[in-house]
């Protein structure tokens, strides 16, 4: 009877044991039991201020909230606030496109603002490649997870095994950002060029109502005096804003005293290059040519250097406002242009050296088409400077139409009359032949006709683009011709006694022809 007693309570003491033992184990095992809604939060993009989290079902625990300080703390911003900053950028300035007549300061404002972002972007990923590369070195060097049915690994390189897959994918995902951000962005670059090509079109084909109304000249005399108080308050108002005005001066100054110093190197620099020994014998051609592109280049540097360091250094040191920015930039630009033109017709035709001339012309010819190509440039340099600063005042609309209308008249005449002067010049020799001058008349003509008939029937912007591409075509065969000229001259030289290229080149090849 004891005995059984005993067994009684044995079992009973068993019974409680394991009951024990049980309640214990469920206890231990619920702190790592799987979280669904936390195991679905470690697959989304983390926070800063996201808690310690498991990375994924039967994985082990990892701070989260402490990779992404490392991530951030590595790549040296806060990756999530920087990826959120593009795309708020670059919504709004998609967004911004959108919008119907846009002008062509919108889109450079846009395209300026676009590259902006783009720099933003290459910074950052100049601070997140090196963590990158680092996080998957690091991830190679640790080797794959033990496959289903090997013995797991230890429990700590789980660990470091989870954080640097949870590094490197939040790394990863930045670069992949910083792609897909690029993509966006080269979009929106073809968007903007398109909408160019599109206002373009559309405004070259489209005529200008009331050019020959009586409203849009009789107001004149109003829009020319407020226009020009615009443009002087504008001026006034950023000299006013400068700092340092003594500092602009001094830069004045100095362009000053390099436009003298240039302009006394290039008259001796002229000088000696239509230097000519053999009096009362002209200079054969090869030696007017292989001078001519020197003596170009000495005319127009005294004013292409200084006007070039006025605008660079007094928009480098003084934050120029737009509109003051673009004056000073086309005022820059028509003066380079005239110069430029002029040293180019001048050292053409030489009107004062005959003996220097690189067209068979006579000298009333060679003057008249100097004059002529220097009015062109004159006009054509002034009226794109009113243009500009007529949109930038944001003059009335017949203030444009006014400076349009008769300088593309104007251009055409002056086109006119150059090519009805005849050059009444004797062919020396080796000088070019000018049956190409002749062949170039014909679409000459029909470009001049197009742009009087453009003018007269109210497509100003048409006529405008037909004379300036004109210009700027006959500038550039110009500078072709010249270049061609200086070539054959050089090559000329080399087999020339009487040249120091010449005999500098025969020097060299009589060791070689005694030594054959």
């Amino acid at each position: 009877m004891i005995d059984r007693f005993r067994d009684i309570a044995r079992a009973l003491v068993a019974v409680l044991l394991l009951g024990m033992a049980g309640a214990a184990a469920q206890t231990a095992q619920s702190p790592t039991s799987p979280n669904p809604s936390a195991a679905s939060q470690a697959g989304s993009v983390p926070t800063a201020q996201a808690p310690a989290q498991p990375a994924g079902p039967a994985g082990p625990q990892i701070n989260i909230a402490e990779i992404t300080a490392r991530a951030n703390r590595d790549v040296g911003v806060n990756i999530e606030t920087a990826i959120n900053g593009w795309q708020h950028e670059l919504d709004r300035l998609e967004s911004a496109l959108q919008k119907p007549r846009l002008r062509y300061s919108e889109l450079n404002d846009l395209r300026d603002e676009l590259q902006r972002v783009r720099a933003g972007i290459e910074d950052f990923w100049k601070r997140l490649e090196p963590p990158l590369a680092a996080a998957k070195d690091q991830v190679a060097l640790l080797g794959p997870a033990p496959a289903a049915g090997q013995p797991p690994e230890p429990e700590q390189a789980a660990l470091n095994r989870a954080g640097l897959n949870y590094l490197f994918g939040l790394l990863s995902a930045g670069q992949a950002a910083v792609h897909s951000a690029n993509l966006r962005i080269d979009q929106l670059i073809n968007t903007i060029q398109d909408i160019r090509r599109k206002n373009f079109t559309t405004s070259l084909l489209q005529p200008v109502p009331g050019i020959y109304s009586y409203q849009t000249w009789a107001n004149l005399p109003d829009y020319v005096p407020s226009a020009t108080s615009r443009v002087r308050d504008l001026l006034v108002e950023w000299w006013d804003s400068v700092r340092d005005q003594n500092e602009v001066l001094l830069i004045g100054f100095e362009a000053i005293l390099l436009w003298l110093v240039l302009t006394i190197a290039a008259w001796h620099g002229v000088h000696r290059l239509r230097r000519w020994r053999h009096e009362g014998k002209e200079p054969p051609f090869w030696r007017r040519a292989s001078s001519a592109a020197g003596v170009m280049l000495l005319r127009t540097l005294p004013v292409v250097a200084p006007v070039t360091f006025l605008y660079g250094m007094i928009a480098e040191t003084h934050a120029l406002p737009e509109r003051v920015g673009w004056i000073f930039y086309s005022t820059a630009q028509s003066i380079i242009i005239i110069f430029a033109v002029n040293a180019l017709v001048t050292t053409v035709f030489a009107p004062w050296s005959s003996q220097w001339r690189l067209m068979p012309a006579s000298n009333r010819a060679a003057a008249r088409i100097c004059g002529l190509v220097l009015a062109l440039a004159i006009v054509y340099g002034v009226t794109t400077l009113i243009y500009v600063v007529t949109r930038l005042a944001q003059a009335p609309f017949a203030l444009t139409v006014a400076v349009a209308f008769p300088s593309s008249l104007l251009l055409a005449a002056i086109i006119v009359a150059i090519l009805l002067t005849p050059l009444d010049g004797q062919h020396q020799e080796r000088m070019p032949s000018l049956r190409w001058l002749t062949a170039l008349r014909i679409p000459i003509w029909i470009t001049v006709a197009a742009i009087v008939v453009c003018a007269l029937g109210g497509y100003l912007a048409l006529s405008r683009f037909l004379a300036q591409q004109l210009i700027v075509t006959g500038s550039i065969l110009a500078l072709v011709y010249l270049l061609l000229l200086w070539v054959d001259a050089l090559m000329h030289g080399l087999g020339d006694d009487s040249a120091a290229t010449g005999r500098l080149a025969q020097g060299k090849s009589r060791p070689r022809t005694a030594a054959s």
